[in-house]
């Protein structure tokens, strides 16, 4: 074919798409839906798995290191271990450190600041292959355990020109970090943000800070202190085989520690959608699914256009008659129908690589707030801008062959004779039709059942008791090592405050702790266990969740106590250490005695249990393993100065906060408050986890369904044009209106029923694929299934509708004269 003969297409496409433009504009729609969905999903892919970091070099080749402790995954990695798989291993070219905190940032003359920082290791700039622009990074080889001979930051692009006016005056500058001086030594590339899962972190200090972060802080942070370690493997190794060398060297760690206090630990590897922190993991965990349903999608999408493109070719069968007649050959007729479907598949891939550009960055807003920035590299890049082509190329193949191979069968002197309103023995074309209306909908069943287990799923998870009264409940976050008090400092201010709020008008309950209710921070605190009188089984590891809490946590949480008593403020250094226990704890440690004055060993110290409360959803709500959990007063422990403070009001949340406000500043003005929330709001948080799939299949859902009624209508109302005259004959020789309307849907009706048959067949296994996402709902569970078929017929039903009323509304003598 020449060049002259493709314009030539080009411009013949052209024309007929400017006589139809209620047919391009709905072709196009339907392809920018379509493309825009899969190209939306690439390029979230392309943000946590191929390119999430800019400027970092070969991202590929990362993999992120996490432990295992008692069959139990993502756990963060000590620094002893940290150098032992450094040091040793031979897949991994290079390795660091890092772990994400918050400190308080502070200009000369200003006030501190909370903001998002990274404490790393002196080797992760280098593994990272950044160059700093403006200064430099910390010295690579420095001694990470050499506290405070290196009080050093590196501040974020961003961060910079927002609180700095990127004033390059500023290296060699100190500012005040957690009230401690920290020189400023260099400032990371634009749009580098750090590798903590997607959080933007506006500055990194290194470990060897970590002493001086914190008034509290032990003689070697890094002994206890859990990291996140990243390697980079070498070329050629594969994850297999670095994965089997992390075990075995996990296996040698584990048996040099004394006391063997490292039983059922070891160490997994994992590349960035895996990450364990940050929201990669979550993403990551949806992608499965969000690619299986973008992939259904542009398959009804591309049965739609093929199916449009069908008929706009059967409407013009007459012409390519004549044309025929004249001289043309069918390989031409094809290059035309092919140039036609190659400009609407241009048309839609622009059009949906621009939604995809706008829905890419409207998925921020269904990730949960958990106080952080959020950055994710959402850039278009050559591999997003090959995929559309790719698509584009795709759609013009496989949309473009069904309508080619109608130009190729068209039977002159059939077209010449019927016109626009012959009676076609289309008995087998519209069995074609209907096989592919079918799979068309097949699709839509599969998607609308796995949305209906996910919409249950959410609804079981929201509904499910927590345990505790989440209402008007204002909450925040003070950090008081950060300020410079030391612990005997921060428990007077605790109990200064407290004092305060109690006798603050409408407030009904107050009270301090290291883990709310369905937090995110603090949770998980395992510390060593030993009841005297219980016998632990082969292999079990005596450890057991443990939370501190001040006076009234029960009350003010509105958590029942079972039997025993709450937490007062009489529970200090000078009272006998006490504890409380769960009921799940005290079945599992006491099954046949009362667990009240019993004692458990924690921290080489006797805790005499005072009481027992009802088990509470502690962390995830859709966890249903019975979960022992130990409290123990916050003023007896080697008291944490990082605590939560929960306020609960008899009005609402807001009267609350500013209760809070005002309590806190009257102490310390200058204490920042941290993450200040209601209650609800952090629960909502986790709640949000099980919100976003079934918020991201929905919109899959409504879309397939909008395309596939967009097709169904389409070949309902060309059937209805193909068989005017038959309708026209029918209602001559005696056939009622009402039995054409029923004839029309009783097609669109057999349709639906195909459809679901084939979707019933594939949605066995679309489920099977969901079951670890279920909760409290079968995988084949009825009511979804068979609201799934409702919504099924209920789409057949209304997309027959308008052409069954036209086919309904013809005029015998009208049709026939026509003829």
């Amino acid at each position: 074919m020449t060049g002259a003969n493709v314009i030539q297409d080009l411009r013949y496409a052209m024309r007929q798409l400017r006589r139809s433009p209620g047919f391009a504009l709905t072709a196009m729609l339907t392809l920018a839906l379509g493309i825009g969905a899969l190209t939306t999903v690439a390029t979230w892919t392309n943000a946590v798995l191929y390119s999430p970091w800019p400027h970092v070099a070969a991202p590929r080749q990362f993999r992120f290191i996490s432990a295992t402790v008692l069959g139990g995954g993502g756990y963060s990695v000590h620094y002893d271990a940290y150098q032992f798989v450094g040091a040793q291993g031979r897949s991994f070219q290079d390795a660091a450190a890092f772990d994400l905190t918050t400190v308080d940032l502070a200009a000369p003359g200003t006030q501190p600041e909370a903001i998002a920082a990274g404490v790393v290791s002196s080797s992760y700039f280098p593994l990272l292959g950044l160059q700093p622009q403006a200064g430099r990074f910390f010295q690579r080889g420095a001694s990470d355990r050499a506290y405070g001979s290196n009080d050093e930051v590196v501040l974020s692009d961003r961060y910079w020109r927002e609180h700095f006016n990127a004033d390059k005056s500023l290296i060699g500058r100190t500012i005040s970090i957690n009230r401690h001086a920290f020189t400023v030594i260099g400032i990371a590339p634009a749009e580098f943000y750090g590798i903590f899962g997607g959080i933007a972190e506006s500055a990194w200090l290194p470990l060897s800070s970590l002493r001086d972060l914190s008034a509290d802080a032990p003689q070697d942070p890094l002994d206890h202190y859990g990291l996140q370690v990243v390697v980079r493997l070498r070329p050629g190794v594969t994850d297999a085989s670095a994965e089997a060398e992390l075990s075995t060297l996990a296996r040698s760690f584990a048996l040099q520690q004394p006391g063997g206090k490292l039983t059922g630990w070891t160490l997994n590897l994992g590349d960035s959608a895996h990450f364990e922190r940050g929201f990669f993991i979550v993403i990551g965990a949806q992608l499965p699914v969000l690619f299986g349903a973008s992939i259904m999608l542009m398959v009804l999408v591309c049965i739609n256009i093929a199916s449009l493109l069908g008929q706009q070719a059967a409407r013009r069968r007459r012409e390519v008659a004549i044309r025929t007649a004249l001289g043309a050959t069918p390989s031409r007729i094809a290059s035309q129908v092919f140039a036609e479907t190659a400009l609407l598949a241009i048309a839609g891939a622009l059009g949906g690589w621009a939604a995809s550009v706008l829905l890419s960055r409207a998925l921020y807003a269904l990730l949960p707030d958990l106080g952080f920035s959020l950055a994710f590299n959402l850039h278009t890049d050559a591999r997003i801008l090959g995929f559309v082509a790719l698509i584009g190329v795709a759609v013009t193949l496989v949309c473009g062959m069904y309508p080619t191979r109608q130009s190729f069968r068209v039977s002159q002197r059939e077209a010449m004779q019927a016109g626009g309103a012959a009676v076609v023995g289309a008995t087998r074309k519209r069995i074609g039709q209907r096989i592919l209306l079918g799979l068309q909908l097949g699709i839509c069943f599969v998607v609308l059942v796995c949305s209906g287990l996910l919409i249950r799923t959410s609804l079981n998870i929201f509904n499910r008791d927590t345990g505790f009264n989440r209402a008007n409940v204002m909450t925040a976050a003070i950090d008081l090592s950060r300020s410079g008090y030391s612990v005997e400092r921060a428990q007077a201010f605790r109990t200064a405050l407290l004092e305060r709020l109690r006798t603050a008008p409408g407030i009904s309950g107050v009270t301090v702790t290291s883990h709310l209710p369905m937090g995110d921070a603090g949770s998980g605190n395992t510390q060593g266990l030993s009841v005297p009188g219980y016998v632990p089984a082969k292999g079990e590891e005596m450890s057991v969740i443990t939370d501190f809490e001040g006076p009234d946590f029960f009350r003010t949480m509105e958590i029942g106590v079972d039997r025993g008593r709450d937490f007062s403020a009489s529970d200090n250094l000078k009272a006998p250490r006490i504890a409380i226990v769960n009921e799940s704890m005290a079945r599992r440690y006491w099954p046949k005695e009362d667990a009240i004055g019993r004692s458990v060993e924690v921290g080489h110290q006797q805790w005499l249990v005072v009481g027992i409360v009802h088990d509470y959803t502690y962390h995830m709500p859709d966890n249903t393993e019975a979960t022992p959990l130990l409290f123990l007063p916050l003023a007896q422990w080697n008291t944490p100065t990082y605590t939560s403070v929960a306020v609960r009001s008899r009005t609402s949340a807001d009267l609350a906060a500013g209760q809070l406000r005002q309590a806190v500043a009257a102490l310390d003005p200058s204490l920042p408050l941290e993450n200040m929330s209601t209650l609800e709001k952090v629960s909502n948080q986790l709640y949000q986890f099980f919100r976003i799939p079934a918020e991201l299949l929905g919109v899959y859902t409504v879309s397939s369904l909008l395309v596939a009624m967009l097709g169904l209508y389409a070949v309902m109302a060309y059937s209805v044009i193909e068989r005017y005259r038959e309708f026209a004959l029918r209602i001559t020789l005696g056939s009622t209106r009402a039995q054409i309307f029923g004839l029309i849907l009783g097609g669109s009706a057999s349709v639906a029923a195909l459809g679901l048959a084939v979707g019933t067949l594939g949605s066995i296994a679309a489920v099977r694929l969901l079951r670890s996402a279920l909760f409290g709902v079968a995988p084949f569970d009825p009511l979804s299934f068979g609201s799934a078929a409702s919504l099924l017929f209920v789409t057949a039903l209304l997309s027959g509708m308008i052409p069954a009323r036209r086919a309904a509304a013809i005029q015998p003598m009208q049709a026939l004269r026509s003829e």
